[in-house]
């Protein structure tokens, strides 16, 4: 039986807005809280722009809709149990399957996703789980880099360790916002380009990687000034780490700029 594209589009949509209802709840109150940076809200209206700048709105397919149906299958069931994270991001996918299907013509389109998934409150629980493995990481690369150029730096925990100074390597140094950032740009760019599967997953690699160097360089480069031994400005630190994100964007275009066209994914 044939159905209009202009009905089945929002008819999935509130289905997806009625089934994730404690989702949207919850995104809302996070997000106004104060619990957690808002930037998902960019990574929102970066994904709702681009399907509405495509303009296509297709009638959504039966893919799309056995996928939502998983994916709310699966916040039916673990609903007691998942943290609310992964039930955002269970509701996040399921949204992001709605765009791709309307505006791409398939099921999901990686991009999308991506940005779906950042759009989430997601900064507070990445600084709390991965922000001291990447501060201690950065710490002894840092050590070992400048090391490389004559410092003798040692490197314990997250702190440095120089001619009886100790630098301390802090929470904003892990990389946590310029990941994010990062990662933001990157999946804005995929999604406007509509990358493949493939081709997103190796640009959204070659960016983490980009960037995970970039917090090394800035961490290295802090060093300096955080001992004294080049007197700076205060400001110098917020700028240092402008001018580093500055390069790590510079890259991030520069891997999508050698990806000009890419054949898009067939699911």
């Amino acid at each position: 039986m044939a159905y209009s594209s202009k009905l089945s589009a929002p008819v999935l949509l509130a289905v997806q807005a009625l089934a994730f209802w404690p989702v949207w709840h919850w995104y809302a109150k996070r997000t106004v809280d104060g619990s957690d940076e808002p930037w998902g809200i960019l990574a929102l209206a970066s994904a709702v722009v681009i399907v509405a700048a495509r303009g296509r709105f297709a009638a959504p397919s039966a893919a799309a809709a056995i996928i939502c149906g998983l994916l709310a299958a699966a916040y039916t069931i673990g609903f007691s149990i998942l943290p609310a994270l992964i039930k955002g991001g269970l509701g996040a996918l399921a949204l992001a399957c709605v765009f791709s299907t309307v505006s791409y013509g398939r099921a999901m389109q990686p991009a999308v996703a991506g940005l779906m998934l950042l759009s989430l409150p997601l900064l507070a629980s990445l600084q709390f789980f991965g922000g001291f493995p990447l501060r201690l990481i950065t710490t002894h690369l840092a050590a070992i880099l400048l090391g490389t150029v004559g410092w003798e730096v040692e490197a314990e925990g997250t702190l440095l360790h120089w001619a009886g100074e100790i630098i301390a390597v802090d929470a904003p140094c892990a990389g946590i916002k310029m990941l994010w950032s990062g990662l933001f740009l990157n999946f804005t760019l995929a999604a406007w380009k509509d990358l493949s599967l493939s081709v997103t997953w190796l640009c959204t690699s070659l960016t983490m990687f980009c960037i995970f160097i970039g917090n090394v360089l800035r961490a290295t480069a802090l060093f300096f000034t955080e001992s004294g031994i080049v007197a700076a400005p205060e400001f110098m630190h917020q700028g240092i780490g402008l001018v580093v994100f500055s390069g790590v964007a510079l890259a991030v275009f520069f891997i999508h700029g050698i990806n000009p066209r890419v054949r898009p994914c067939a699911f």
